[in-house]
């Protein structure tokens, strides 16, 4: 499965940009929906992103598969798309409007964006907003297109912080995430589930995960248990079956993707895999196809 980077994304599924947008490489990038996947063959081949990004819908509707669930998203609908996470567009209807927001992690490390950096990994991929939030939003990604134009497509802190602004509007209208305040295993568990997207199809050792983040595999696992409710060595196993669901859509042998996945033998793939799932590879890809 191919990781895009923002160039490798817009190359593919912005068509109709310019060349100064092409090569644009800022760490916050706005596009308008209407030029999203424009002529593009649907359903789109999962894939991951090495940025993230959100989907804002005016108009239209949109269906987007992320996280191993299909989301219909229409007006007032934010879909919210983390770095490293297997998506892709399955529908996108002729009279779909909105925003394509792109943006780097290190611009939610800024100061500005302390408390609520954490909150970001809590944050369900889909969410419907109130007309108000709808509203609100709505005029600030039309005033930051303005800026970005006005400044070339150039950051300066006033883009900076209307990223901000709207990434916690959206929070706000999700109450679990909101009222969850930064602590030492929350932000933790970030940086492991950050790692785990790098490195899970070569490391399955919770230990690797530990010393990578500088603390005892204990601790890693206490912290990883008490925040997300799924151990570190749960997170890897689910993550590597993610993958190979969207591996599975593609005409590779099931022997292959437990290789690709770096598991001992395809057997253990396939029992892995009906643990978590219920049912055989060889199943889901049946019935993937029916």
């Amino acid at each position: 499965m191919e990781t895009l980077s923002n160039f490798q994304y817009k190359k593919l599924f912005l068509p109709n940009i310019t060349e100064k947008i092409l090569s644009n490489n800022a760490d916050i990038q706005l596009y308008r929906l209407e030029d999203y996947l424009k002529g593009i063959l649907m359903p789109v081949v999962p894939y991951r992103t090495t940025f993230n990004f959100v989907l804002f819908i005016t108009n239209g509707h949109i269906k987007q598969y992320l996280e191993n669930k299909e989301y219909n998203v229409e007006k007032g609908g934010v879909i919210f798309i983390k770095q490293g996470t297997i998506t892709a567009t399955i529908e996108l209807s002729d009279d779909a409007e909105g925003f394509f927001l792109a943006y780097e992690n290190n611009i939610v490390s800024e100061q500005e964006l302390p408390k609520h950096k954490t909150s970001i990994f809590f944050m369900p991929p889909f969410l419907n907003l109130d007309n108000l939030t709808y509203g609100t939003i709505k005029q600030l990604l039309t005033i930051m297109e303005q800026e970005l134009w006005l400044n070339e497509l150039n950051l300066n802190e006033i883009i900076i912080t209307m990223l901000h602004l709207i990434l916690v509007k959206i929070l706000s209208t999700d109450s679990d995430s909101h009222h969850k305040s930064a602590t030492r295993p929350m932000d933790l568990s970030l940086q492991f589930r950050d790692i785990l997207f790098k490195y899970h199809r070569d490391e399955k050792r919770v230990t690797f995960y530990a010393d990578k983040l500088s603390v005892t595999e204990n601790y890693l696992n206490k912290c990883v248990k008490n925040i997300t409710q799924k151990s570190p060595k749960q997170w890897i196993n689910e993550m590597d079956i993610n993958y190979s669901k969207a591996l599975l859509q593609s005409s590779k042998d099931i022997a292959e993707i437990a290789y690709q996945l770096n598991f001992h033998t395809a057997s253990h793939f396939t029992q892995l895999f009906k643990k978590i799932t219920g049912i055989t590879p060889k199943e889901y890809r049946l019935q993937f196809f029916k």
